[in-house]
C-alpha cells in the first residue's frame, strides 16, 4: 500500500532478527580458564560426599525453594571471580551462558526482570481480555527470571511465542469477523498447529535458540504489519492510535535487546528494560481493545426480536 509507514518497525524487527540469529550462544565468561578452573574446583570440594549434606544443611531456604543446587552455586560464585579477574586485566564485562552476570536477591536470579514481570501479571488482572493466555506467560517469565533451569526457560519461550500467536488470531477474528465462526476457526487451528510444531521440534530435538527466534519474530513481523495494515484503514476512528504506539512502542523497546549491556547495578541490563517498558505499553493495548470493543458494539446492527405474544 503506497505510503503506508510500515518501513519502519519493519526494518527494526528485521535488523533485530539478523542480529539475534548471528548472535552466538556460547559466552567468553564460561569459556574463560579462570571460570572452568573455579568451578571445576568447586565441584570437587564442594558437591560430594561429606561436603554436599553440610551445603544442603546450611543453604538458605529461599535458595533451597528455588532449587539452587550445590553446581548453581558454584557457577553463580565462580561467575563472580572470573567478572573481577576480568575487570582486574581491564577486559569488558563478559556474559556467562548467553547471559550477563545479575547479583541474586534472596535466591532470585534476574530481580528487576523479575519484578517487571510480576508487574506485567497485575496489570493483566485488571482485564480479562486475554487474562489467561497473558497471565500465564507473564508468569512463567517471573518463574524463569527466579531461577534459570531448562525447563522453565522453554516454559518462558514457548508461552510467550503462544502471546504472539493469540494476538495473531485476534487479528483474524477482527479482520474476518466472527459471524461466520468457521473463518477464524480455520485461522486458530493453523495458530494451535504451528504452536505444537513449534514445541515439540524445539522439545524432542536439540533446543534452537536462532530457530525459535526466527519463528517468533517472522510471526510477530506479520502480525505487526497485519495490525498497522487494519489501523491504516480504521485511522478515521480517534481510539486506533493507542494501537499504533503500542506496535510501534513494542519495535522501539527491541532496539534495547541490539544494545545490549552489563547490568546496572548488577541488575538492570537491556532485558530487564524491555520487561520494564511491556507493563505500561499493555495499558495502551488493553485500552485499544476495550475502545474497539465498544465501536463494534455501537455500529453492530441491532437484532430484530419477535414481539412479545401475550
Amino acid at each position: 500500500m503506497k505510503g503506508f509507514p510500515t518501513s519502519v518497525p519493519l526494518k527494526i524487527s528485521l535488523l533485530l532478527l539478523v542480529w539475534i540469529v548471528t548472535k552466538v550462544t556460547a559466552s567468553i565468561g564460561d569459556r574463560s580458564y579462570v571460570y572452568q578452573r573455579c568451578n571445576h574446583h568447586c565441584e570437587n570440594a564442594n558437591c560430594t560426599g561429606t561436603q554436599l549434606k553440610i551445603f544442603r544443611e546450611q543453604q538458605p531456604f529461599s535458595h533451597s525453594l528455588l532449587r539452587w543446587s550445590c553446581e548453581d552455586e558454584c557457577k553463580y560464585m565462580c561467575m563472580w571471580i572470573t567478572v573481577d579477574a576480568f575487570q582486574k586485566d581491564g577486559l569488558k564485562i563478559p556474559q556467562f551462558h548467553g547471559k550477563w552476570p545479575f547479583v541474586r536477591l534472596y535466591g532470585v536470579q534476574e530481580p528487576a526482570s523479575m519484578i517487571f514481570s510480576v508487574f506485567n501479571i497485575c496489570y493483566s488482572c485488571m482485564f480479562f481480555i486475554f487474562i489467561q493466555t497473558a497471565m500465564n506467560a507473564w508468569t512463567w517469565s517471573t518463574i524463569f527470571h527466579c531461577k534459570d533451569t531448562d525447563f522453565t526457560e522453554k516454559m518462558d519461550y514457548f508461552c510467550a511465542f503462544s502471546i504472539v500467536l493469540y494476538n495473531t488470531f485476534t487479528l483474524a477474528c477482527r479482520v474476518l469477523g466472527t459471524g461466520t465462526m468457521y473463518r477464524p476457526a480455520l485461522v486458530g487451528l493453523a495458530c494451535v498447529t504451528l504452536f505444537i510444531q513449534h514445541v515439540s521440534y524445539l522439545t524432542f530435538n536439540k533446543f534452537d535458540y536462532g530457530y525459535n527466534m526466527q519463528v517468533n519474530i517472522g510471526v510477530a513481523v506479520c502480525n505487526m504489519i497485519g495490525w498497522l495494515i487494519w489501523c491504516f484503514t480504521m485511522r478515521r476512528n480517534r481510539f486506533v492510535w493507542k494501537a499504533v504506539a503500542s506496535i510501534v512502542g513494542i519495535q522501539l523497546l527491541l532496539c534495547l535487546e541490539l544494545g545490549d549491556f552489563p547490568p546496572f547495578y548488577w541488575m538492570l541490563d537491556a532485558h530487564a528494560l524491555w520487561h520494564a517498558g511491556t507493563w505500561p505499553l499493555a495499558f495502551l493495548w488493553y485500552s485499544f481493545i476495550i475502545d474497539d470493543a465498544k465501536f463494534i458494539q455501537k455500529t453492530k446492527p441491532e437484532r430484530i426480536l419477535p414481539s412479545k405474544i401475550d
